[in-house]
């Protein structure tokens, strides 16, 4: 649900900055944290895994292209007083001729990364032993999706966002997207974002003005709500001077 007002860290107290590859492993470790062990246990079977430090090794491993690649940007919102990373957003830029989710075991190949970052076939094949295949394909399907509905059209899309748990219900994730929306709505015509979510999630994405467009896949086309919301003040202002006889 949105946050309450009460809740919410002040604007001062969150500083949103750019990652750099120095960021890979809290990125990674913050995944292990956000989503839940059953979440995981589909993803990355309990049999097939390292030892947990390893497997934030290799996913960090996994993430550095990232922060390689011209038409994709991690940000993270830091928290002023303590200086520490509270929260992260993914975003694969409008200006990314391509749709395929860098998370997707493929990603190495179609991008290139092997060869950018130098990894050997070893090193390759270690970084995804323990990751279920399904994963990858069910990444896949998503993609299938999103470049039906966007029918190639420049487009924010976002994956992913993790806000670290102490933290959450507190505004994080909320800033974090405004980092992207403000952008979005700055063009002529706004540009679309897309994202896939988790139903405990919709009603947060709701309140920023995305639309459903099929199971978890979410569309925001400009300030809709904000829209909505200066039309029914418009509605009461002009109620309210009849009232008055004004």
């Amino acid at each position: 649900m949105p946050t309450e007002p009460s809740r919410r860290i002040p604007d001062s107290d969150l500083r949103i900055e750019i990652c750099t590859e120095a960021d890979a492993l809290k990125i990674a470790e913050a995944f292990y944290t956000c989503f839940p062990a059953d979440w995981w246990a589909r993803k990355e079977p309990v049999e097939l895994r390292p030892a947990e430090h390893v497997r934030h090794a290799l996913l960090a491993k996994r993430l550095l292209p990232v922060f390689k690649h011209p038409h994709k940007i991690i940000v993270k919102a830091v928290f002023v007083p303590t200086g520490e990373i509270i929260g992260v957003a993914g975003w694969s830029l409008p200006s990314s001729p391509e749709v395929h989710n860098l998370f997707r075991r493929s990603a190495v190949d179609y991008y290139g990364w092997q060869t950018l970052l130098g990894w050997s076939d070893a090193e390759v094949e270690d970084m995804w032993a323990h990751v279920d295949p399904d994963w990858s394909s069910e990444i896949e399907s998503h993609d299938d999706k999103r470049r039906e509905v966007m029918n190639g059209e420049p487009h924010w899309y976002l994956a992913p966002l993790l806000t670290w748990p102490e933290y959450q219900g507190r505004g994080v994730g909320s800033r974090l997207m405004r980092w992207a929306i403000d952008q979005a709505d700055a063009t002529v015509p706004p540009t679309p974002m897309f994202l896939e979510c988790m139903p405990s999630a919709r009603a947060v994405y709701l309140h920023l003005g995305f639309e459903p467009v099929g199971g978890s896949r979410m569309l925001r086309r400009g300030p809709r709500v904000t829209a909505e919301m200066e039309a029914t003040k418009k509605t009461d202002l002009q109620t309210l001077k009849k009232d008055m006889g004004v």
